[in-house]
C-alpha cells in the first residue's frame, strides 16, 4: 500500500492519503472523537487498505487542534477538517467522494458531507446530545467529579471547551437523497434523523469499541462489508490521480516544528519535534504511549508534552511501536505486542537510529510504555520517567498473550466469574500478591535494578491506585536501596489513563522539571 504522510491547510491537518495511480472514487475516513478514535485507529487503517485494493482512494486525518495537527481553538474544527480532507482528495484528481464515520465520527461525517456525496455511518449515536450524555456518564465514573476545570470539560479521551461542547451537542442528522448507508450492530436501528436509509447489519463492532485499547479486536467481517458496499458504490471507471501536495514540516509556531520520521528496518512511524533555538548537543527525549495506543492518545498529552519540551530546548520523538498507529502492516488478526520482546526491540531500533549518546538520552513512558522505558538497559539513558506503571515483569510476554488474557477476563466464562469473588474473599491479599509476583507481574526491585545500576535516574509519577501497586510489589524497598536514584511522585487526584486534567498537568510539569534538572546546560527559558 502507498500512503502519503504530511500536513496540509491552515490550521494544518496531519494527513495520511492512500492514493492509487488511478482511482475510481475517494473516501474521507473521519476519526471518532476521544478514546473511540484511539481504539479504532488500526481498524480505519485496515479499511483504507481494503479500499485501495479496490482502486478507491482514501484520506485519514487528525482534525486541527487534535492529534498531530496544528493548534486550533475553532469549535467547528471537526466538521471543517473533514471538508478540508475531502478537498485534498479532489485536488488529487478524485471526483466522487464518500464520507465514512464510525461511532461519534458519524455525526461529523453527516455534518460535513455534500449533497452529492455518499455517506456511511457506522454504529452511529442517535445525536450529538445523546453522545455527550453517554460520554459524561462514562467520564464521571472514570475520571470523577473534578473533570471540569475553567469551563473545559474532560470526557474519556477528549477535552471540550464550552463552545465546542455546544457545537458537538447540536450535531444531528438530516434526510438525504444521495447514497446513504447505516452500518449497525445486529438488531440495532439507524438514527431516526437520517430517515429511510439502506441498513447493513454487521458483527464485531462491540468487540472493537466496547472495551479498552488492550482488548479491542479489529472486526474483519465488518470492514470487508463496508469496503464491499463502497466498492459497489464507486464508478467502474478510474481516473488518473496526482500525488497530494503535502507539507513535510509543520511549523507549530515561530519556534517549534515537527516532521515525520521512518525509523529502523521495520520503518517505525514517528514524529520529531524540534526548536529553532535548539543546541546541537540538546537532550533527546523519547516518548512511549501507553497500552496498545499510538503516539497521541490520552487527550494528546504526548503532543503537548513534546511541543513544550521542544520550546525548552530538547529534541523530542514520539513513536508508534509495531502494531500501533502507522507502524507495521495492519491485519485483522494481528498480535498485540504488549509487554513483548518486539517492543523492546523497537526501542533498540529507535535509539540506535537517533544516534544520541546515553548521557543525553531520556525515555518517558506511560503504562506499558513505562515498562518499556524500564527495559532500556542496553541504552542506559540518563533519565527514565515511568508514568502510571503497573507491571514489573522481567521476562517479556509472548506476542498476543497479554491482550489474550485481557480478553479472557472480559469474556470470562460463567464459572470463572463465579469463582473470582470467592478467591478474592478467601485468599489473603498478601498471598495473591505473592502469586502475582512469581508470575507475570514481577517486582519493582527486579524491574528497576538493571537500569539504576547502569547509572540511570528513575522517576515514577502515578495516581494512588498505581502507587499502591508500586509499594505492594516492592517499591519502598527499591527507594530504600537506591535512595535519590529512584524518586516517586504521587498525584492524589490523578488517574491511571491520564484522562483527568489534574493528572496530565502533573505529568507535563514533572517531566518538564526533571528534564531541566537532569540536563541543565541545555535548558532554555520556556
Amino acid at each position: 500500500m502507498t500512503t502519503h504522510h504530511g500536513w496540509s491547510g491552515s490550521p494544518a491537518l496531519r494527513l495520511a492519503v492512500q492514493l492509487p495511480p488511478t482511482a475510481r472514487a475517494g473516501v474521507v475516513l473521519c476519526p471518532p472523537l476521544g478514546q473511540e478514535g484511539v481504539i479504532a485507529y488500526r481498524t480505519l487503517r485496515l479499511l483504507a487498505d481494503g479500499l485501495e485494493a479496490r482502486g478507491v482512494a482514501s484520506v485519514r486525518y487528525d482534525p486541527s487542534g487534535r492529534g498531530d495537527s496544528a493548534d486550533d481553538g475553532d469549535p467547528d474544527a471537526q466538521v471543517r477538517s473533514a471538508r478540508a480532507a475531502a478537498a485534498v482528495l479532489r485536488r488529487s484528481g478524485v471526483e466522487r467522494i464518500a464520507f465514512v464515520g464510525l461511532a461519534s465520527a458519524a455525526l461529523v461525517a453527516a455534518a460535513a458531507v455534500g449533497d452529492d456525496d455518499a455517506l456511511v455511518v457506522w454504529d452511529a449515536p442517535a445525536s450529538g446530545r445523546a453522545w455527550l450524555r453517554r460520554q459524561r456518564a462514562l467520564a464521571t465514573i472514570t475520571i470523577g467529579p473534578d473533570r471540569i476545570v475553567d469551563g473545559v470539560e474532560s470526557l474519556v479521551g477528549i477535552d471540550l471547551g464550552p463552545a465546542e461542547t455546544a457545537v458537538v451537542g447540536a450535531l444531528a442528522y438530516a434526510p438525504r437523497s444521495a447514497t446513504t448507508v447505516a452500518v449497525v450492530r445486529p438488531g440495532a436501528v439507524p438514527p431516526r434523523g437520517l430517515g429511510p436509509v439502506e441498513v447493513l447489519e454487521v458483527d464485531g463492532t462491540a468487540e472493537l469499541l466496547d472495551g479498552t485499547s488492550i482488548d479491542a479486536r479489529i472486526p474483519a467481517d465488518a470492514v470487508d462489508a463496508v469496503v464491499g458496499r463502497l466498492d459497489a458504490w464507486a464508478p467502474a471507471t478510474a481516473a488518473p490521480t496526482t500525488p497530494p501536495a503535502l507539507d513535510e514540516v509543520l511549523d507549530v509556531d515561530d519556534r517549534v516544528s515537527e516532521r515525520v520520521l521512518r525509523i529502523g528496518p521495520d520503518g517505525l512511524f514517528a514524529v520529531e519535534t524540534v526548536s529553532s533555538a535548539q543546541d546541537e548537543d540538546a537532550p533527546v527525549v523519547l516518548l512511549h504511549n501507553g497500552g496498545a495506543e499510538h503516539r497521541t492518545g490520552a487527550v494528546d498529552y504526548q503532543v503537548a508534552l513534546a511541543r513544550t519540551l521542544a520550546r525548552d530546548g530538547a529534541r523530542v520523538v514520539r513513536v508508534d511501536r509495531r502494531g500501533t498507529g502507522e507502524s507495521s502492516d495492519v491485519r485483522a488478526d494481528e498480535d498485540a505486542f504488549l509487554f513483548a520482546q518486539e517492543w523492546v526491540d523497537d526501542q533498540h531500533e529507535v535509539v540506535a537510529a537517533l544516534r544520541v549518546p546515553s548521557e543525553r538520552l531520556a525515555i518517558v513512558g506511560m503504562c506499558a510504555g513505562a515498562w518499556l522505558a524500564g527495559r532500556a538497559v542496553d541504552e542506559h539513558p540518563r533519565l527514565v520517567v515511568e508514568i502510571s506503571p503497573n507491571d514489573y515483569r522481567r521476562t517479556p510476554a509472548a506476542p498476543g498473550s497479554y491482550a489474550g488474557s485481557a480478553q479472557a477476563v472480559a469474556d470470562a466464562s460463567r464459572l470463572r466469574r463465579a469463582l473470582r469473588a470467592p478467591y478474592n474473599r478467601l485468599v489473603p491479599a498478601r498471598v495473591r500478591d505473592a502469586i502475582a509476583r512469581r508470575g507475570a507481574l514481577g517486582g519493582v526491585v527486579g524491574h528497576l535494578g538493571p537500569i539504576v545500576e547502569h547509572g540511570t535516574d528513575v522517576v515514577v509519577v502515578a495516581a494512588p491506585e498505581d502507587i499502591e501497586r508500586f509499594e505492594r510489589y516492592g517499591g519502598r524497598r527499591a527507594v530504600r536501596r537506591w535512595g535519590a536514584k529512584v524518586s516517586v511522585v504521587e498525584v492524589p487526584d490523578g488517574d491511571h489513563a491520564l484522562f483527568s486534567p489534574a493528572m496530565r498537568r502533573a505529568v507535563v510539569t514533572e517531566v518538564r522539571s526533571r528534564i531541566a534538572e537532569t540536563f541543565p546546560a541545555w535548558a532554555v527559558a520556556g
